[in-house]
């Protein structure tokens, strides 16, 4: 849970003129910075996400980017570093959802060998309210190993539900309001589903700017909210 909540996807740049061909939801450039503070469901800071591009290229219909993501707790200490990969193409990025995969999760698989299926998810170049936009998904099992072992995650029923503006250490932001419900299920013998609903406000130029994470119960457990951009 506090993995999933951490890793919400928050991107950010400055170079809109190069970029605003492919998306301009999600303007990246080389060695962009951007900071996202993490909060509990009562409002308390617990942590920061500090995401940097470390690999960065450009092609005829868009770009690749490879995001480092280093999560910090209340106190500025590291609690987890990964990377995840966006593709900017025609107009659509894709968001690799190996990022939606708590890593905790993963530390069950050992040494076994791992077949990787799914789906990006995928952030088109214009959002109006009522837009209905594609799920995502993924899925790891092992192969070969002396207990079977599976674990999947979702992103479906995604909607734009309206605009709202966003107040952040930066000003305010005006977004568009994503709606969208995240399972992950697990299985080892016995299996195990968890389900968020999950509501993100998203910006040109900024991307998401804030995330809020609901258990089943619609109680708010965690958000985000984005911070800095260089």
């Amino acid at each position: 849970m506090k993995h999933l909540i951490a890793t919400i996807l928050l991107v950010a740049g400055t170079s809109v003129s190069l970029f605003s061909q492919c998306n301009p939801f999600y303007v990246i450039k080389e060695n962009g910075e951007w900071h996202a503070e993490t909060y509990n469901g009562k409002g308390k800071l617990t942590g920061k996400i500090k995401q940097k591009v470390t690999d960065f290229s450009v092609n005829g219909a868009g770009f690749d980017a490879r995001i480092n993501a280093l999560i910090e707790d209340e106190k500025g200490k590291e609690v987890h570093q990964g990377e995840y990969v966006y593709h900017c193409k025609d107009g659509i990025v894709y968001v690799d959802m190996r990022n939606y995969i708590p890593q905790e999760s993963l530390k069950a698989f050992g040494d076994a060998k791992l077949v990787v299926e799914g789906e990006d998810l995928e952030i088109p170049s214009s959002l109006s309210p009522g837009q209905q936009l594609k799920d995502g998904s993924i899925s790891v099992t092992t192969e070969g190993a002396p207990i079977p072992f599976s674990l999947t995650c979702t992103v479906t029923d995604r909607k734009v539900v309206g605009k709202e503006t966003v107040n952040t250490p930066m000003g305010n932001i005006e977004c568009f309001k994503v709606t969208s419900v995240n399972t992950i299920k697990s299985k080892m013998g016995v299996g195990v589903t968890v389900t968020m609903n999950v509501v993100e406000w998203i910006a040109p130029q900024y991307g998401v700017v804030k995330s809020e994470t609901y258990n089943k119960n619609d109680k708010l457990v965690g958000y985000t909210l984005l911070a800095y951009k260089n």
